[in-house]
């Protein structure tokens, strides 16, 4: 099998690209589909030579030792099929295996901005039914393409050497045959299209439905949205029903066409110049040619399948992604310090300019915070920087360095994100910080999160002390960060201890019955919205980022936990650049610089008591801020948080 990114270029234009590597394989399959062909050849003669001995009754004695021979060769032939079918259909699915990884390899390559021209829905069909469909094409298909043309090759030399008048006559029908594929081909690309593409919707709409499934309950939309699947179903059936009908009239018509030649031989067979024996032998040779034309509309009908699938798979995969990696090497985290400037920043989508002409340094070990009314840009600045949505050269820097001349590799590492719709995978608390250092092939930490050496109290001792010794100096010991931690840190990664504890989730665990072990469930659906962005926050700490960004992801959480986790941050962040966005200007005025963002545009900049004293939009947004506060009713002040009381009271 091969490496899964190997094959994800333009130059792979048919599915047949994908078999060269198997092409051993594959010789030997149709081998044994020749051996195969050429082993059933004997059986009609045999038949043959039995049927003129019982006519003629003389020779009798030589019946059961051609009854063992056609025995043998039927055994002989069984054998060679078998392995004619293990060789192409293993191929196919190994090939199966190799297109998915390359196609999945792919999409992880494409840049956020593809997956919102693109359906995820849409995605999951072309990765899961499209290849499926491509593999028939590479199975079945290959095998009754192969089999059929050899089939008709050896069968018609045999059928010559009987009667070479009688041969053509009983192929006069056949012309016909291939003026029916192509007509019924053409139909069957063009509904097989439209059946994957209407599958491609379905899926997209189930999974939009299933993702969004509290709002539907919410606002009872169950009715709604069952007549829209229904609908949608409904035409996903009647692309099918179409398709159906044309594979449906494609064996019939080719049978009859057949059987037409059987007709001929048998009125032939009649004048009497052949023998029984010889009749026999050729209407078992025209038999034998009924299923590979039989095949012949099956295997037409899967080609066009095939290929209508695999058009839409290359047409995701000639896609390439728009931000590429810089042409600079590949550089250790060690060797970053985290300043970042911003000259002239202009970002245009879609004909919408969302940046214009920003300017901005933020050195390293600084704070500075990004605040702003909605649709100011903020997150498209934020964004900018590991180049989630590409930038024009010459406008972003790390340390001095282009960001475009950057590998995405280097510049990716640098950076931890936490962004405010904090997603989490479906497995533990563990395994979700642990992604933040694990994207670096470190094998320091098991999949859940725990060393990987013998489960000894003195080797978990000197491994913990290894790690701790590998981690970056400039960092806070775990000790100092993490006043209290986790019933169950024995063992852990000491970079997850002092995440978990950077993020505030030392309660949440002490509060979870299986603590780090905990499974959140799909999008970290059984934590609380304020859990699911702390468990992301911690994840991004994890990394050891040189920049960290905070975008709102503090925004489920409650006052008293954030200013907690602010707390920690400052200690955690030391010598590093954080970058904060946060509608809250309480979260943002310990930052040693705010900017201030209106229509793409920096208007402001400065420090919370200088932006005050101008008493510019930073200042109205403070005032309205404070005013909200005071008309909130206080005997009740947790009324207004969907946070309260499930914040440190474990998962919900």
């Amino acid at each position: 099998m091969s490496d899964p990114q190997a094959n994800s270029d333009v130059s792979i234009r048919t599915p047949w690209t994908y078999l060269r590597r198997y092409r051993g394989k594959v010789t030997l399959g149709i081998v044994m589909l020749v051996a195969t062909n050429l082993l059933f050849l004997a059986e009609p003669i045999l038949i043959g030579r039995i049927v003129d001995i019982l006519a003629q009754g003389t020779g009798l004695d030589q019946i059961p030792l051609l009854a063992i021979l056609l025995i043998g060769f039927a055994v002989a032939t069984a054998f060679t099929r078998i392995f004619s079918r293990v060789y192409l259909f293993n191929t196919a699915r190994e090939a199966e295996y190799d297109l998915r990884s390359d196609m999945f390899a792919h999409l992880l390559r494409m840049e956020p901005g593809f997956y919102r021209k693109h359906s995820t829905g849409d995605v999951l069909s072309r990765l899961a039914n499209d290849v499926q469909t491509v593999r028939a094409l590479w199975g079945p298909g290959l095998l009754n393409l192969s089999n059929t043309a050899v089939a008709f090759v050896t069968v018609l030399l045999m059928m010559v050497r009987i009667d070479p008048l009688l041969t053509l006559l009983a192929l006069v029908p056949y012309p016909s045959m291939f003026l029916l594929g192509k007509l019924f081909g053409k139909r069957l690309y063009r509904f097989s299209g439209d059946v994957q593409a209407q599958l491609g919707k379905l899926s997209s709409a189930i999974q939009e439905d299933m993702t969004g499934i509290g709002v539907i309950k919410s606002y009872v939309l169950e009715r709604p949205r069952l007549q829209n699947f229904t609908k949608m179903s409904e035409r996903l059936l009647g692309s099918n029903m179409e398709l159906t009908k044309v594979r449906s009239q494609l064996a019939p018509a080719l049978m009859a066409v057949s059987s037409v030649g059987t007709v001929i031989v048998i009125w032939w067979g009649a004048r009497g110049d052949i023998t029984p024996g010889q009749l026999a032998e050729f209407l078992t040779y025209l038999g034998r040619l009924v299923w590979p034309t039989l095949a012949l509309g099956w295997m037409l009908s899967l080609v066009q399948r095939g290929m209508a699938s695999w058009k839409r798979l290359h047409d995701i995969m000639r896609q390439q992604p728009s931000i590429q990696d810089g042409p600079g090497p590949d550089l250790d985290l060690a060797e970053i310090r985290g300043d970042v400037e911003l000259r002239g920043l202009t970002i245009e989508i879609d004909g919408q300019k969302l940046l214009d002409d920003v300017h901005l340094t933020m050195p390293a070990g600084t704070v500075t915070a990004i605040v702003g009314r909605t649709g100011a840009g903020k997150s498209t600045l934020i964004e900018a920087l590991p180049r989630l949505i590409d930038v024009p050269r010459g406008t972003v820097f790390l340390d001095g360095r282009d960001i475009t001349e950057l590998t995405l590799g280097t510049l990716r590492r640098a950076i931890g994100y936490a962004p405010q719709e904090a997603f989490l995978f479906s497995t533990t608390i563990a395994r979700n910080i642990a992604f933040g250092y694990e994207r670096y092939g470190d094998d320091r930490s098991a999949a859940a999160g725990k060393m990987t050496v013998k489960d000894t109290p003195r080797a978990r001792r000197d491994a913990a002390l290894q790690v701790a010794s590998n981690e970056p100096r400039d960092m806070p010991e775990a000790s100092n960060v993490a006043s209290g931690v986790a019933g169950d840190d024995a063992g852990r990664d000491p970079r997850m201890i002092r995440a978990a504890a950077g993020a505030g989730l030392t309660r949440d665990l002490e509060a979870l019955p299986a603590g780090y072990d905990t499974v959140v469930g799909e999008r970290g659906i059984t934590l609380s919205g304020g859990q699911r962005q702390r468990v992301a926050l911690a994840r991004a700490l994890a990394a050891s980022p040189r920049v960290l960004i905070l975008d709102d992801s503090l925004s489920s959480v409650d006052s008293e936990t954030e200013r907690e986790i602010l707390g920690h941050l400052t200690e955690l962040m030391a010598n590093r650049t954080a970058i904060l966005i946060s509608h809250r200007v309480a979260a943002v005025k310990r930052a040693h610089r705010i900017v201030v963002l209106d229509q793409g545009k920096v208007v402001e900049a400065g420090t919370h008591d200088e932006l005050l004293a101008r008493g510019g939009l930073y200042a109205e947004v403070y005032r309205s801020q404070l005013l909200h506060e005071e008309d909130v009713v206080a005997p009740d002040a947790d009324a207004g948080n969907p946070d309260a009381g499930s914040e440190t009271g474990g998962a919900r």
